[in-house]
């Protein structure tokens, strides 16, 4: 059973703790944050935009708790670091979690810098525990099914691709840490990059980007259209933002044309995966049980009982994914394209 320490107790470190003690392989051992509360157990005020509300009052017995994550990192009974700190604190303790030792769960994005991915990169090449960057979009089951089905060419090859991922303004974070562009990054960097992981996984790295952004409540891009260039002249687009007011429900979706086929997804249906066929009929796959959190952790976990590095999502490529963001910032302000 792997010990875990949990780096940051808002809506994800709360998501991840909650998965950590359902699942078998994993028992938290420790949790380190800056907020007395929280290490009180009172977490009644965390909140978020996907998932069930937070347990009010959490039994912290037998959970080491830190205000400081240096000392959670110290710790010999954590094997396992999960970081759910603010973007632009992760390579400090990615960084330092992986000197120490220790077995790195990050989330995403990997970072709001190129130069400090590259360190992260380096310091996961050269550590002794393994490290991953929390993509969970690569782990959620319809995006996984459909990964199967495009990369065995069930229906053809993919002709057309529409991904969106929009949302309310999340002004639940703690300190409203999402909404201060210098730690999240915006939209652009903490919602849309979901989609550009996927692309990347999907379809491969593009030769160039095309987008246009807008920025209204941060000083970042808060709504993202994207279109992405392929050798095979692929049309793909992704649309991330959230601009919307409170009411506004969370949602995300693609629609893939393939030869065969057409792939449409949307979370907000009973039924959320449908293929049309070109006979005119529609099929709705079974979907595998689970979320895209609980499949990275368990996948994560198994990676560390086995001994074996993460291929699903590798360092590399979470830095291939804050690339393609970075260049669809650069093609927003330059109005322009963008060669990767």
């Amino acid at each position: 059973m792997v010990g875990v320490g949990v780096v940051g107790i808002g809506f994800m470190g709360n998501m991840h703790f909650n998965i950590y003690q359902a699942n078998q392989k994993a028992r938290v051992v420790a949790i380190a944050d800056l907020n007395e509360k929280r290490l009180k157990g009172d977490w009644s005020d965390i909140a978020g935009n996907i998932g069930d509300a937070a347990t009010a009052k959490v039994d912290l017995s037998g959970i080491a708790t830190y205000k400081d994550a240096s000392d959670l990192i110290a710790s010999d009974d954590v094997e396992l670091v999960d970081i759910c700190l603010p973007t632009y604190l992760h390579k400090k303790y990615v960084v330092k979690a992986l000197e120490a030792g220790k077995n790195v769960l990050c989330e995403k994005p990997i970072s709001l810098s190129l130069d400090d991915a590259q360190e992260m990169v380096e310091a996961s090449e050269k550590a002794e525990g393994k490290f991953m960057v929390a993509h969970c979009v690569r782990f959620w089951p319809e995006y996984a099914l459909v990964k199967e089905m495009v990369a065995e060419g069930r229906y053809g090859r993919v002709l057309s691709a529409t991904f969106r991922r929009l949302s309310a303004a999340p002004t639940w974070s703690g300190e409203n840490w999402l909404m201060d562009a210098q730690k999240s990054g915006s939209a652009l960097y903490d919602l849309h990059c979901h989609d550009v992981d996927y692309i990347n996984y999907l379809l491969g790295r593009p030769q160039a980007v095309s987008a246009a952004g807008v920025s209204h409540i941060t000083s970042g891009i808060d709504h993202v259209v994207a279109n992405y260039f392929f050798e095979d002249d692929k049309q793909v687009t992704a649309e991330g933002g959230w601009l919307f007011p409170p009411g506004f429900p969370f949602a995300m979706s693609f629609t893939i044309v393939c030869e065969e086929a057409t792939l449409d997804y949307h979370s907000g249906r009973e039924k959320t995966l449908s293929v049309y066929l070109p006979d005119g009929s529609v099929s709705h796959p079974e979907v595998p049980a689970g979320d895209g959190y609980i499949n990275e952790i368990d996948y994560f976990l198994e990676c560390i009982e086995e001994d074996r590095k993460p291929e699903v999502i590798t360092a590399k490529k979470a830095l291939e994914a804050l690339e393609i963001i970075v260049a669809e910032e650069e093609s927003v302000r330059r109005k322009e394209p963008v060669g990767l």
